[in-house]
């Protein structure tokens, strides 16, 4: 069974996604969307407090960040 990181809102600290050897997922309700690949750069904005944050791939050095 493989590690999951989770990625959460900077701001309020909600799940926004989950990252694991599969990929990037992200759930909300019905919608369901998995990004795989090398290398991407994701932005998510909270549904919450509508803030913007970008994820980027394990290569690019994955780390949560919140959007100017």
């Amino acid at each position: 069974m493989g590690s999951t990181t989770d990625f959460r809102c900077k701001q309020c600290h909600a799940l926004l996604a989950k990252h694991d050897a599969g990929g990037l997922c992200i759930r909300r309700g019905d919608l369901q969307a998995t990004i795989t690949g090398g290398q991407f750069t994701v932005s998510i904005t909270c549904y919450r407090c509508k803030t913007l944050s970008v994820v980027t791939s394990p290569s690019r050095a994955f780390a949560p960040q919140t959007a100017a």
